[in-house]
């Protein structure tokens, strides 16, 4: 449950969300969590090697993310054959985000009416917009 739930999550989630969500307690959520961070690092004495993801824990949350040492690779696929001209979604888009600014992902979302996830990643990929973070 908490990979499906990390899996479609746009941002890190708590332990105490989890929890809620589940029914379980808070203590059974974060061991299983660790589970799985221990999980897709692997484990080099039985030939299980690292998966392309890691689990991480910030002050914001739990959230999947490629691992660091991909990013040039991952990079290259997400910028693989893109031209300088961008779709009529990424133009929406980037005509919310300017106006709005600051915006979440699920407030552009919200706007066009569709999930707006990879149309905004390209964008941040090609250098067009940044996340704040907030």
């Amino acid at each position: 449950c908490l990979e499906a739930i990390l899996m479609v999550a746009d941002q890190p989630q708590t332990v105490e969300d989890m929890a809620r969500v589940l029914v379980v307690g808070e203590s059974d959520v974060e061991d299983a969590l660790q589970a799985l961070r221990a999980e897709y690092e692997g484990d080099a004495a039985r030939g299980i090697r690292p998966r392309g993801f890691e689990l991480r824990h910030t002050a914001r949350g739990w959230q999947f993310a490629n691992r660091a040492e991909f990013e040039p690779v991952v990079s290259a696929f997400v910028t693989d054959g893109q031209t300088a001209r961008l779709s009529q979604a990424a133009l929406e888009a980037l005509a919310i985000v300017a106006y709005r600014q600051p915006v979440t992902r699920a407030q552009v979302a919200a706007i066009r009416g569709v999930n707006s996830d990879g149309v905004i990643r390209s964008l941040a990929v090609r250098g067009l917009i940044a996340e704040n973070g907030m």
